[in-house]
């Protein structure tokens, strides 16, 4: 059956006084209302609110008033419409008068039906103002948009026979002879077209009789009349605790959801002129642009024009986002019948649940704009470096040119196609009177400053401000079960969940890490070094530092390896801490005291390397340390010997014991025996750690023994805005006494000055603990302030134990051994002085007086007997010698005497004269006195 509808006009005019119309002998009248403001971020549900103005301020949209159409010239017999068609704008509708029209064949009933909740709507006022099927009388306003204008070509004036003159009256002139075959092919897919739409437009009233085949319209009827819209896949980003963005995670599309009030008006007035002009009239699906372009593709014998309205795009855009598979997506993106229908039918559902101002934005945050970037807020940043909040007249239209056909108007790739599309926007624009011709000509010459794009990285972490960080921050994210319950699942939400995680990392003291570590050892040096700060009290990690580039390309000396978070290097002397912390809290008090040869062989810890000076026993690193150290000096010179002996008094299992409290455990900790004595001085094969646990660990002395497990987040949501359970509170638990802990903070605070960690002083009360490893494969030095607590590590990640740290040029200088008190001193210390800039000083707590006496304490070992004296020796030699066995320090022998009970707090003893610490470093921080090397462990 061929169907003639009656014309409508493309463009309205919002009236400005009351419009009344006639229709089928009714009067109706509607008043007139104001052009709604521009959206907000979209509107409520029903009806379209923020159409745009004119360029010159007039109203416009749906409800505008429309002249009345004159009637056309009749081939045949003609006949008056029979009824009005109702509009609905907002809540408000409005009769509007039918348009006379003419048929050859019997006229169609039409009946009303429903495009929103409101209001009803004929079929005929929504169709096409051409004459489809039987052409009579001139046809207005039929130009097609794609084209740029009325002249332009493709108008149905050209098709249509009596259109020559284009207006009411015109002259009918002979028509030429005609291809009988193309017209009619033209007719029947004009016709069927039309009759698609009517159908789908009047099913769910009069059903499909005559219109539709019967399966069709059932499958219609069948299809969930309600789309599915999750949230759209969009990156997810790290914050730090200021707000400033440290990464974003990307996963395969690049997107940052914007609402509608940072899109612009400029932006959604350039994407509506070109690419559904008739977008604020239409109720989703537009009759006359899919007429329009069944015509154009006819004539192109291909697909030369699309008919899909913004709707459409959006739910097609949709569809693919859901689709699972690559059969679902190939489903998705065709052109079957089944698709198209599903398609419209889903525009009706999406027109009747959102606002128009809501579908754009929709639209605007799905479409995609290459180049990976999805939704116009991404390509904003992307192509232009501007938030979509700021963006240009010419630079939206240059975005809005670009969803037609990414790849091809991408205006990096492509600057004239670019250029020529965004033009063909401006006019488009001023076309539909959003912008002025004047203003559309000025923003052509304007050029694209497109700015240069990076080239896309494999890893989202490899552009973050803290690398090393923000692969812990993901790390932790991929193991949280807030995050779902498979890896698959949360790996989605991670990379496409939008999610904002704000962390602990402070900017200042992460610069201040990264800036230490990388000016005194180059990121192309062989050694790395590397930096975690941790806050006491909070367990808050503050920055993750590596002087490496984080990156897969190793020949430029980058890394992805977890240096911060990965047991990578043997903690040397830093381990002694927690013998030092199991001694004093099993009542040994800091008088306690040994007789340390420079080789031990202990019975408890039985050691046999087969050669060397001291194969079967613990050597110092200065083969002149000797003689009787007590606690605080034993720990200031970091004496091998002093504290394999203490061990043997506190026991190796309680030492791991007060490790895994303060929060270490080495990886093997399980294979580490009782007879293990290296563990007591950081040395052994088990023996791996951290910097982060470390770090913690010295934290929790910090802390008064309060340990706060070490926490990257202090908040974070979905894209929803609702909170997601990864950011806890700070955990912490008392797991020393705090006399204790301040006892052992009290010695360590000697050893920044008066022990082996010098190059640390920072001018203000610290604490710390240097640590050299076995032939020097590591250098650590671990330090606190009230404040703050930093663990260094120095080595070579790519096999600490073959490549030593020996030979080493950094920091200006060549270095033929590194210890703990060197460059890791060096680094520390440059970077507390800068991160503790703005920081109050803080005096740090003294030795509990009871701890600190303790229930054991003095001499627990017995020296060994003075040499027989030479023959020539008198009696004043003899008590000489045996003085300098018994009291080295009284009688001058160059090693440290005991420190006496309860002076560490802040200011230590001062050795006398003649002594010189038993081979503490000075300056360079080499000992004084020869090196033999060191073993498992040292300074």
């Amino acid at each position: 059956m061929l169907v003639e509808v009656p014309r409508r006009s493309r463009r309205f005019r919002r009236p400005t006084e009351g419009v009344t119309s006639t229709s089928g002998g009714r009067e109706s009248s509607t008043p007139s209302r104001p052009s709604p403001p521009a959206p907000a971020g979209g509107s409520s549900r029903g009806g379209s609110t923020g159409v745009p103005p004119r360029a010159d301020g007039t109203p416009r949209g749906v409800a505008a008033e429309r002249a009345a159409t004159p009637p056309r010239a009749a081939a045949g017999k003609a006949g008056p419409a029979a009824a009005g068609a109702k509009i609905r704008e907002g809540a408000a509708t409005r009769s509007e008068p039918a348009a006379t029209r003419s048929t050859t064949a019997t006229p169609t009933a039409t009946t009303d039906r429903p495009t929103t909740d409101e209001a009803p709507v004929t079929d005929e006022a929504l169709v096409t103002d051409e004459a489809l099927v039987t052409p009579a009388g001139p046809a207005t306003n039929g130009q097609d948009r794609a084209a740029g204008g009325p002249g332009r070509g493709g108008t149905l004036d050209s098709q249509v026979p009596g259109a020559a003159g284009g207006g009411p009256g015109a002259r009918v002139l002979p028509r030429p002879p005609a291809d009988r075959r193309r017209v009619l092919k033209k007719m029947a897919l004009t016709a069927s077209a039309l009759g698609v739409v009517l159908a789908l437009l009047s099913l769910p009233f009069v059903g499909a009789v005559g219109l539709f085949a019967k399966g069709s319209a059932d499958h219609f009827l069948g299809l969930p009349n309600e789309l599915i819209t999750p949230p759209l896949p969009q990156s997810s980003t790290i914050l730090a605790s200021d707000g400033s963005v440290i990464a974003t995670l990307r996963g395969a599309e690049n997107r940052i959801v914007v609402p509608g009030s940072d899109i612009p008006k400029i932006m959604r007035e350039a994407i509506v002129s070109i690419e559904d002009a008739r977008f604020y009239e239409h109720g989703g699906v537009d009759p006359q642009g899919v007429v329009r372009a069944a015509l154009r593709n006819s004539e192109a014998g291909g697909v030369a024009q699309g008919g899909s309205t913004l709707t459409q795009q959006y739910v097609k855009n949709v569809l693919l986002q859901n689709a699972r598979t690559t059969q679902e997506r190939e489903v998705a993106a065709g052109d079957s019948l089944d698709r198209k229908i599903q398609e419209l039918r889903y525009a009706l559902d999406i027109e009747k649940r959102f606002s128009k101002d809501e579908i754009l934005e929709r639209y605007l945050n799905i479409a995609y704009f290459d180049d990976g970037a999805y939704g116009v807020g991404t390509a904003a940043e992307h192509y232009f470096g501007v938030p979509i909040s700021r963006v240009t007249l010419e630079q939206a239209a240059l975005l809005a040119g670009l969803v037609q056909s990414p790849s091809r108007y991408n205006p990096a790739a492509h600057p004239q196609a670019a250029t020529v599309r965004r033009n063909t926007v401006l006019d488009k624009m001023a076309e539909n009177e959003y912008i002025s011709p004047t203003q559309a000509d000025a923003a052509k010459q304007m050029p694209l400053n497109v700015v240069p794009a990076p080239p896309p990285a494999a890893d989202s972490c490899e552009t973050s401000t803290a690398p090393f960080f923000c692969d812990y921050v993901r790390s932790q994210l991929r193991a949280s079960p807030a995050l779902g319950t498979t890896v698959e699942e949360r790996n989605r939400r991670i990379y496409e969940g939008g999610l904002v995680i704000r962390t602990t990392l402070d900017p200042l003291v992460q610069q201040a890490a990264q800036d230490a570590v990388s000016s005194t050892i180059a990121p192309d040096n062989r050694v790395s070094a590397t930096e975690v700060v941790i806050q006491p009290g909070t367990g808050n990690i503050l920055a993750m530092a590596v002087n490496r580039v984080y990156g897969s390309n190793t020949g430029l000396n980058q890394t992805v390896l977890p240096l911060p978070t990965n047991a990578t290097f043997q903690p040397g002397s830093t381990f002694k801490t927690f013998v030092l912390a199991t001694a004093i809290e099993q009542g040994y008090g800091t008088s306690t005291a040994f007789y340390s040869p420079s080789c031990y062989v202990s019975p408890k810890f039985p050691l046999d390397r087969g050669e060397g000076d001291c194969a079967k026993g613990f050597s110092n690193s200065d083969p002149a340390e000797a003689g009787i150290y007590d606690i605080p000096r034993g720990t200031w010179d970091s004496v091998n010997t002093f504290y394999v002996q203490l061990a043997e008094k506190t026991g190796i299992g309680p030492v791991l014991e007060m490790a895994k409290r303060l929060g270490v455990v080495p990886p093997k900790a399980d294979k580490i025996g009782p007879t293990d004595g290296a563990t007591a001085i950081g040395g052994g094969q088990y023996m791996y750690v951290s910097p982060l646990q470390m770090a913690d660990a010295y934290a929790t002395i910090a802390g008064g023994g309060l340990r706060c497990a070490p926490r990257f987040a202090t908040g974070a949501m979905d894209s929803s805005k609702d909170p997601i359970d990864i950011a806890r509170p700070p955990q912490c638990e008392q797991v020393l006494a705090k006399g204790v802990a301040d006892t052992v903070t009290s010695v360590l605070a000697g050893v920044p000055i008066n022990g082996t960690g010098t190059n640390a002083a920072i001018g203000r009360p610290s604490a710390g603990k240097t640590g050299t490893t076995d032939e020097y494969s590591a250098a650590w030095y671990i330090g606190f302030t009230p404040q703050m607590t930093a663990a260094v590590s120095v080595g070579d990640p790519t096999g600490a134990e073959a490549h030593p740290l020996r030979n080493v040029v950094a920091d200006g200088r060549t270095w033929p051994r590194v210890f703990g008190g060197d460059l890791p001193a060096i680094i520390w210390g440059k970077s507390m002085r800068a991160a503790l800039a703005n920081q109050p000083v803080v005096a740090l707590p003294g030795a509990d007086p009871t701890v600190a006496r303790g229930t054991k304490g003095g001499l627990q070992n017995t020296p060994p007997p003075p040499p027989a004296p030479t023959p020539a020796a008198g009696l004043g030699d003899t008590l000489q010698n045996l003085g300098q066995q018994l009291l080295p320090g009284v009688f001058g022998q160059p090693q440290a005497r005991s420190a006496p009970l309860g002076g560490q707090n802040g200011t230590q003893p001062t050795t006398p004269n003649g002594q010189n610490g038993g081979g503490s470093q000075n300056g360079g921080g080499q000992p004084n006195g020869g090196q033999n090397g060191q073993n498992q462990g040292g300074r």
